[in-house]
């Protein structure tokens, strides 16, 4: 049976990660499209596949998020602990429920933005034929003011 992908319809705006094991199953250059595994960050906690059509919403708190999802009539607790609570949905509820849960945003730069930083970095760019480039430029500043304290082993 198939789950719901969640990258087509939060892709674009989310950043939509693979959950922890997904790379300890299949080593960090993993590149197997395994959409069961994939989960969408909220400010409230997740979402991600149950299985099918359906979805779980998880949250962080016990507090009126949590109390929100048990009163919509579309949902179906399936686990309720004093850390939060999991409850199940069908997709095509999905927006009700992120409106709730709040999907963390894309970061998007501004041409202006992507500009600065592009100048801020450009030390730290590679130079042809180079193998080894220094942490840091010749006339920048180092951020630690104060040697680090050692104390007695």
């Amino acid at each position: 049976m198939e789950c719901v992908d969640l990258t087509p319809r939060f892709g674009e705006r989310s950043r939509v990660p693979y959950e922890e094991s997904y790379y300890v199953d299949r080593g960090d250059g993993a590149r197997t499209k395994a959409p069961w595994l994939m989960v969408l960050p909220c400010k409230n906690g997740y979402i991600c596949p149950w299985g099918g059509s359906t979805l779980v919403a998880c949250t962080n708190a016990n507090g009126s998020v949590a109390s929100q999802l048990r009163k919509l009539p579309f949902t179906t607790v399936a686990q309720d602990g004093d850390d939060g609570v999991n409850v199940l949905f069908d997709v095509k509820y999905l927006d009700e429920i992120a409106a709730i849960m709040k999907p963390r945003r894309r970061r998007r730069l501004s041409e202006s933005q992507k500009r600065k930083s592009i100048e801020r970095l450009r030390h730290y760019w590679p130079v042809k034929g180079e193998t080894v480039r220094k942490a840091v430029p010749q006339d920048a500043k180092s951020p630690r003011k104060h040697a680090p304290k050692v104390g007695p082993v």
